[in-house]
Order: structure tokens, then C-alpha cells, then sequence
């Protein structure tokens, strides 16, 4: 399937759906209708006993101004915008029980008739406008109506509130919105004076306390520095830190020079009498006067090798050169071991000069951690004497500024912008928008409750439902009509209903490859799921084309004999059964159509024990020789076992169920009770459905009259 007809598929199942949703509502509108117009009727009337309520509504202004006992003057007179929690604290006040119980006491409201009048009219049936009430109305009963008429309403943008009362009495509303307003800058400047008052002796009681820790401070400075003789101790720390620095510069090159004369002092300790190995060492070569003599022994042997070439051992030039550098080697010799000396007092020099400094240095380091906590203990002293300074001075300013700032307001500037003024016109009840929610909120209730039931409702009243039954095939679904005069004789004229029994019709017809069903019993899962209407409608449609029989094994609860106003005790069925008359004394025959109809008869005492009879089946079989399809009405499964019985003489059952009261289990039980006796279920009928579009085409097809051809009538003699 491609994407497209999946596409097409999902559209088609959407608007199923929609169909089964809407479909209940449409059949069920005039209730729903009737429904929301008496109850919008009950609020109309409701709403007409209602007292008028007038509301007035008085603006005032509330400026954000930073506290003046905490702040300069400077910063007290600039406008500073107050945080969203103060302002909201502001409308919170307003709305306070306190403010609330000032304005009952102020304007008396538990003697104000207006106020305590109920919300109904005095002609109202269930009116509360009594003189009992009016007396009996107490303080804080009296506070909260107040509180529940008062309304605080911040104008976005702007430091303008709205205060808004709603009362019975328009005068009233005005009095006690204007009062609201004038008990809140009451309240303000109350809260100025009580906050100057106290904050003036807390200020004072603060400064004698800081004083008094100020003088201790500063004489615990002044002792420390006697104590200890400083006078400037961040100078002597600095000098010392100075010289700490010099000395750890000067042991650290102490200690390089000793480490690098240690391993020359330590390989001339290993070749003490070894003068060719002390020579390679640098800084013996690297010696001026090595070098001097170095070259001066070279040019002699040199010269020696030439007088050998040349003269004799015994030659006196040879000889005296060969004295002559004796010599110079022994004085190299000597060089060798003064330099090696010189170097092994070097190197013990060094670590003299290495211990010297590291006990300078460790004089100087603890001479400097004592400086250092001297420091620390006078800095520390010193701050606090600092600190105390400050907080007396910022105390004693602000004791200046609470005294010099006595007529500044508190912490934010209110003033009145426009006061209640007497309404003129009521602002409830609104009577049309009353009516007209309760209209539409009915409509709504209603259509909900509506889809929901038909949604929870376990029964086949609907295409999904259908589609998820796969107990039985599903042969037809016979949509619901109404009776009619020609219906109380057998008669339906409603097109959809019998085009749906013909489309029922040629499913049996075509049900069976081999051969369709001659002898068909026709029951149901409980009584009054339309079994017999079925029954009957069926068998005038299988007249229109062959000879039929109708027959009513219903003898428990026959009611064939009413649709077709018929005597209840003519002879029927019970009657062959019990051989008390003849078979053309019991068949009523209709001349309309080829329909033969057998009435259940007398009723018996155990109407199962004739079902059960050998005669009821010969009876079956004979009829068979003489009509080419017999139509068998029986009782419904789940009450008696009478249809089980009759299953056994029939070629299909078929099973009506009604759409919307049959549920689901009673269905499956009475199938499942069928299939025990291995009965032949043909499928399932859905009767009286109101949700489910059966067929479209049958309603446009048949609304005109006039395209229907009436053939003449066929008399069945």
C-alpha cells in the first residue's frame, strides 16, 4: 500500500470517528436543546431575584521613597523605584483584615442596613432579607463582606492602584472605597511617626554603646604600644624583610659555590699523591701561572729534543737545558700543590661562610615572625578602634538626620488621584451573559455527557465497534425508525429499514456457495432487542420473490399476533404441536405478498418440552416440501434453551442483537451457548442502530417519491 493510500485510509478512519462522535449528538439534539434552554430558563429566573450591585472605585497613588531614618538627606529627597515586594506589600495592606475591621468601626457597618442585606430581593421565595439577620450581624461577619466586595487592582505601568468596592447600595460603595483610601494614609503616617520615634531612641542607645567600645578600643592600642615600645613597626618590618631578603640571596650562592667546589675538593681527597691526575683538573689548567709554566716547560723540551738530535748527553748546552728543565717542572710541581692547597681552603672557607649565613638567616626569619605578630596584633587593635570610629560617626549622623528630617512622610508618598464618586447604573447581575453561559455551558455538560456514554457503552453502536467484533460475521445493520400507523399492521414504509432487511436478504441469499439457507431461525441474547420485527420484515421481503413461511416459536411471549392485529388466541404453532386443529386452521395467509404467517398459538405450560417434540421437526420438514424458505421466530438465548432446541431443525441462526442496549457479554454468552450445541450462527444482525451510517445512498435514493415505480399488487390465492 503506498503512502498515499495510507494517507486516504487515516483520513477515511478520522472521519469515521467524527461521524460516531457527532452521529449521538445530532440524534439527540432536541434533548440536549430542550435541556439548555430549561436550564437557562432556571438561571434567568434565578437571576431575576438577584439584588443590583453597584460598584465605585477610588485611585490612589502610592510613590516609592527610600526610607528617611536609614539614608542622607541627599539620597532621601531622590526618588528611588521601590522593589516588587514592597509594592506588593503596599496591596496587601489594603486588603488587610486591619484595614478592613477600621473601616467597619469607622462607618459603623454592623448598623448599616445596605451592608448586611442579602444578595436576594425581598419578594424572592428563598429571600435572606430579613429583619432578624440585619440585627444579628456581627463584627467579623461584618469584616468579611467587607474584605469579599473589596477589590485592589495595580495599574500596570504606573504607581496608581485602583480600590474597588462592590455593595448593594451605590452610596455605600462609594463610602467605603473613599474610606479604604484615607485609613491607608492614616496608616502611613502612623507608621512614620511610631518608626521616627523608635528609631531616634534606638539611635541614642546605640551611640552610648559605641562610645563606650570605642574608649576601650583605643586604650588596649595605646597599652600595646607601650608594652612593646613600637613606634614604627611596619618601617622595622620592612627592614628587616629587606635583609631576610639579602640573606636568603647571599645562602643560596653560598651554598651553589660549595656545591661546586665539593666535587673538586672530594676527587683531589681521592688522588692526593697522584700529581698527573690533579693536573687535569680546571682549575689548575685554567691557571695563569699553570699556563705560563705549562709553555715554558713545552719550549724547553722542545729545545732539549733539537740538542739530542744534535749534541752529545755529556754536551754541556744539552746538559745545562736539561737542568734548566728540572727545574721548571719542579717548580710546576709546586704550582700543582699550592693550587690544590688553595682550593681545599676555598672550599672549607665556603662552608664556614654556608653556616655563618644560615644562622644569620635564621636569627633574622624569627626576629621577622616576631615583628610580624606584632604587626598583626597592631593592625588588628588599630582596625577596631577605626571600625568603632566609623560607626559612631554614621550612628551620630543619622541621629542628626532623624531629627533634622521630622516632617519627611515614611517610606512611600500616597495621595489620592480621584475618589469614589456614587455610581450610577449596577455593574451584576448581568442577566443576558447569565442566561446565555448557562445556555452554552448546559449545551456543553450535556453533548459531553452524551459522546462520553456513548463511548464508554460496551454494545455494537458504532462502525469502530463493529470492526473490533470478531465473534461472529456481521450480516446487516438495520438503522432505527419509527412506527407507523401501517407499521401497527405489519407494515414498514421507512426506506433505510427496508432497503436494509433486502440488503439483509441477498446476504443470506449469497451467504452459501452451494445453497442458501432454506429454514432460518431468527433469536436474541435478552427480550426486546426487535427480534420479531425482524423476523417479520425479513420474511415479507423473501415473499416478494418466493413462497415463505413465518413461523413464531416463541410461545413464551408472542408478540407477531399484535403487529398484525391479530386474535392473541387464535389457534398457532402449540396448537399443531398438540394435533387440537388442522394446519389450515392455524397458518394465517397475508393476500398482499406469497406469506404465510403460523402464530405460536395457545401458550403451554413448557413450551420447551413442544420444541422438543419428534413432531416439531417432521412439521419442519413438511413445511419445507411446500415453501421455498421458512422463517422461524425464537426466544432469546440467555433466558431459555428454547431457541438451542429449535437450532437443531434449522439450516442458519441468526442473532439480533440491539445496538445500544445489548452488551457485549450478554452477546458472547449467547453465542457461546449456541456453539455448544454446535447450532449453525449465519452471523450477527445489529438492530435499531441510531449512530451508525448504514448506507447514504438508500436515504438520497428513496427521499423522492416520485422515482419509486409501484407495481401492481400480486394476490397470493
Amino acid at each position: 500500500m503506498s503512502d498515499k493510500e495510507h494517507l486516504q485510509l487515516a483520513a477515511t478512519q478520522e472521519e469515521v470517528v467524527l461521524k460516531e462522535i457527532l452521529s449521538p449528538l445530532w440524534s439527540k439534539r432536541w434533548k440536549i436543546l430542550a435541556f439548555a434552554l430549561l436550564v437557562s430558563l432556571a438561571v434567568g429566573l434565578y437571576a431575576s431575584f438577584l439584588m443590583p450591585s453597584y460598584q465605585a472605585t477610588a485611585i490612589l497613588q502610592i510613590g516609592s521613597n527610600q526610607p528617611s531614618n536609614t539614608l542622607s538627606i541627599k539620597k532621601a529627597f531622590n526618588e528611588s523605584a521601590a522593589s516588587w515586594e514592597q509594592v506588593q506589600t503596599q496591596y496587601e495592606l489594603l486588603r488587610s483584615r486591619k484595614f478592613a475591621e477600621r473601616v467597619v468601626t469607622t462607618l459603623q457597618l454592623t448598623e448599616h442596613p445596605a451592608f448586611s442585606s442579602g444578595k436576594y430581593k425581598e419578594h424572592a421565595l428563598f429571600s435572606d432579607n430579613d429583619a432578624e439577620q440585619i440585627t444579628s450581624l456581627s463584627f467579623s461577619q461584618a469584616v468579611a463582606i467587607l474584605q469579599a466586595g473589596l477589590t485592589i487592582t495595580p495599574i500596570v505601568d504606573t504607581e496608581l492602584v485602583k480600590i474597588s468596592f462592590t455593595a448593594y447600595d451605590a452610596e455605600l460603595a462609594s463610602e467605603v472605597a473613599n474610606q479604604i483610601g484615607q485609613t491607608y494614609l492614616e496608616y502611613q503616617d502612623e507608621l512614620h511617626s511610631a518608626s521616627k520615634e523608635s528609631t531616634s531612641h534606638w539611635l541614642v542607645d546605640q551611640l552610648q554603646e559605641l562610645a563606650v567600645k570605642l574608649e576601650v578600643s583605643e586604650q588596649a592600642l595605646q597599652a600595646f604600644r607601650e608594652q612593646e615600645g613600637i613606634v614604627d613597626v611596619k618601617g622595622i618590618a620592612g627592614l628587616i624583610e629587606s635583609e631576610l631578603t639579602e640573606l636568603t640571596s647571599s645562602a643560596l650562592k653560598a651554598s651553589k659555590q660549595v656545591d661546586d667546589l665539593k666535587v673538586t675538593y672530594q676527587f683531589i681527597q681521592q688522588h692526593k699523591g697522584e700529581p698527573l691526575l690533579l693536573i687535569e683538573l680546571s682549575e689548575i689548567t685554567n691557571s695563569p701561572s699553570y699556563i705560563k709554566l705549562r709553555t715554558a716547560q713545552d719550549q724547553l723540551e722542545s729545545k732539549v729534543n733539537e740538542l739530542s738530535q744534535r749534541y752529545g748527553p755529556k754536551h754541556p748546552k744539552r746538559k745545562s737545558v736539561e737542568a734548566e728543565l728540572q727545574s721548571l717542572s719542579t717548580n710546576l710541581a709546586r704550582q700543582v700543590a699550592e693550587q690544590v692547597t688553595a682550593i681545599e681552603e676555598a672550599y672549607f672557607v665556603a662552608q664556614a661562610k654556608v653556616e655563618a649565613l644560615d644562622e644569620r638567616l635564621a636569627k633574622t626569619k624569627a626576629e621577622f615572625l616576631r615583628i610580624s605578630r606584632l604587626n598583626n596584633r597592631f593592625s588588628q587593635l588599630q582596625r577596631e578602634v577605626e571600625t568603632n570610629k566609623e560607626l559612631y560617626s554614621s550612628y551620630l549622623v543619622r541621629l542628626k538626620e532623624t531629627d533634622a528630617m521630622g516632617n519627611y512622610k515614611s517610606n512611600f508618598y500616597v495621595r489620592f488621584i480621584d475618589k469614589a464618586i456614587t455610581p450610577q447604573f449596577p455593574v451584576a447581575p448581568n442577566k443576558s451573559l447569565m442566561v446565555i453561559m448557562g445556555f452554552v455551558l448546559s449545551v456543553a455538560l450535556t453533548a459531553f455527557i452524551v459522546v462520553m456514554k456513548e463511548l464508554l457503552m460496551d454494545t455494537l453502536n458504532s462502525r469502530r465497534k463493529l470492526d473490533s467484533f470478531h465473534e461472529a460475521d456481521i450480516l446487516a445493520v438495520l438503522p432505527k425508525f419509527k412506527a407507523t400507523r401501517d407499521y401497527q399492521k405489519g407494515t414498514c414504509t421507512d426506506n433505510r429499514f427496508v432497503e436494509a432487511i433486502r440488503s439483509l436478504r441477498t446476504s443470506l441469499l449469497l451467504s452459501n456457495d452451494k445453497k442458501p439457507p432454506q429454514v432460518i431461525a431468527i433469536t436474541s441474547s435478552v427480550p426486546n432487542e426487535g427480534k420479531s420485527t425482524v423476523a417479520l420484515q425479513l420474511a415479507r421481503s423473501f415473499s416478494e420473490m418466493e413462497k415463505v413461511l413465518l413461523i413464531e416459536a416463541d410461545m413464551r411471549h408472542p408478540t407477531i399476533y399484535k403487529s398484525l392485529d391479530l386474535d392473541m388466541h387464535r389457534p398457532g404453532l402449540s396448537n399443531l404441536l398438540a394435533k387440537t386443529h388442522q394446519i389450515n386452521e392455524c397458518i394465517v395467509r397475508d393476500t398482499n405478498v406469497r406469506l404465510d404467517i403460523l402464530t405460536s398459538g395457545i401458550t403451554p405450560a413448557n413450551p420447551l418440552a413442544f420444541l422438543s417434540m419428534k413432531r416439531f421437526n417432521m412439521l419442519i420438514k413438511v413445511f419445507s416440501n411446500f415453501y421455498d424458505r421458512i422463517i422461524i421466530e425464537t426466544p432469546p438465548v440467555n433466558a431459555v434453551s428454547d431457541a438451542a432446541i429449535t437450532s437443531r431443525s434449522v439450516d442458519s441462526v441468526l442473532y439480533v442483537v440491539h445496538s445500544t442496549k445489548t452488551k457485549r457479554e450478554h452477546i458472547t454468552s449467547g453465542l457461546k451457548v449456541l456453539s455448544q450445541v454446535n447450532a449453525p450462527i449465519g452471523g450477527v444482525i445489529v438492530n435499531q442502530s441510531e449512530n451508525i451510517d448504514t448506507d447514504n445512498y438508500h436515504n438520497k435514493y428513496y427521499h423522492d417519491k416520485t422515482n419509486i415505480i409501484k407495481l401492481p399488487v400480486r394476490k397470493y390465492g
